[in-house]
């Protein structure tokens, strides 16, 4: 890709905040609300990006599926010597994508 574009991440900030900043404020009603929902889903995949985790779905995704079919089918008992802590390390890693004041409260708002 050549430099002069700048890197995705930088891309969804860009037009999160124009959405925010500068459409956000003429809207009201349902408009409003999906231009706040793009607002977040954008946040979010630029956190994704920034942190360098797979999507959903892909290489962490797929063992985290795999750790919930095994506690389902009884092949992982759920009282499993580490499976509380590395559950809340999952946990605690998919708050801080999806919304980082969750895990962080002195987090600014995104």
């Amino acid at each position: 890709m050549p430099t002069s574009v700048p890197p995705a991440a930088t891309l969804l900030q860009a037009a999160a905040r124009y959405l925010e900043d500068e459409l956000l404020p003429t809207l009201d009603g349902y408009h409003r609300f999906q231009a706040r929902v793009t607002v977040n889903v954008l946040r979010i995949v630029e956190r994704e990006l920034r942190s360098a985790a797979p999507p959903n779905g892909a290489g962490a995704g797929a063992a985290e599926l795999a750790l919930a079919e095994a506690i389902r089918s009884g092949l992982l008992p759920i009282d499993s010597p580490g499976l509380a802590a590395q559950l809340r390390a999952d946990l605690a890693q998919a708050l801080a994508l999806n919304n980082p004041k969750w895990t962080n409260p002195e987090s600014p708002a995104p």
